[in-house]
């Protein structure tokens, strides 16, 4: 668990999961990637296999050992419905979420799909924010598997910004992070 974040949208950052593998344009120029390098070259246990998908069970219960309420963002260094994290993994991260209802948690993937398959698994607390990275317009539907899902709160970074995205509908939609205009909030 890191509480130095530079990410100005939280707080700290929960890594049960890290390594992933790029599945589109806003995958390019990954910062986690280069972090995990820099992390193993470091020694860092958790990234001796570089930036592949690895599970790390003994970090499940890291936030309900703080008892100072946080935003937390869960893995920043992953994607946390990766085909390689198992579901019964996911549905153990997310009960840990449930559990630690003091703190505000903060998921973002790229995978839609798999997030909205397991949408009715999940057990969606109002603490668990959900959101979905999208970088141009080709990838809007994610922002329409997200509105589908019971998760009360959801939001969309369009981080890497890496062309317009023209009518984008944030009905639905609580929050909004991007480089150029952080943290918006849509009228409601």
């Amino acid at each position: 668990m890191s509480n130095n974040t530079k990410i100005e949208w939280t707080e700290s950052t929960w890594n049960p999961v890290t390594g992933c593998s790029k599945i589109s344009t806003g995958c390019r120029h990954c910062y986690a990637e280069r972090m995990a390098r820099r992390l193993q070259a470091m020694g860092q246990p958790n990234y001796r296999n570089g930036f592949k998908v690895a599970i790390h069970e003994n970090a499940l219960d890291k936030p309900l050992s703080m008892k100072k309420p946080q935003m937390i963002f869960v893995n920043s260094m992953s994607d946390l419905f990766h085909k390689s994290v198992p579901t019964d993994f996911i549905l153990k991260v997310f009960g840990t979420m449930n559990k630690a209802h003091w703190h505000t948690f903060q998921v973002l993937t790229k995978r839609s799909e798999r997030l909205l398959r397991m949408n009715n698994k999940i057990t969606w607390s109002e603490n668990i924010w959900m959101g979905v990275s999208v970088e141009t317009e080709r990838f809007l539907n994610r922002v329409d598997h997200l509105r589908k899902t019971n998760a009360c709160i959801k939001f969309l970074s369009l981080e890497p910004l890496l062309g317009p995205i023209r009518d984008l509908d944030l009905n639905g939609i609580d929050w909004l992070l991007s480089a150029a205009n952080r943290d918006l909030m849509p009228d409601r």
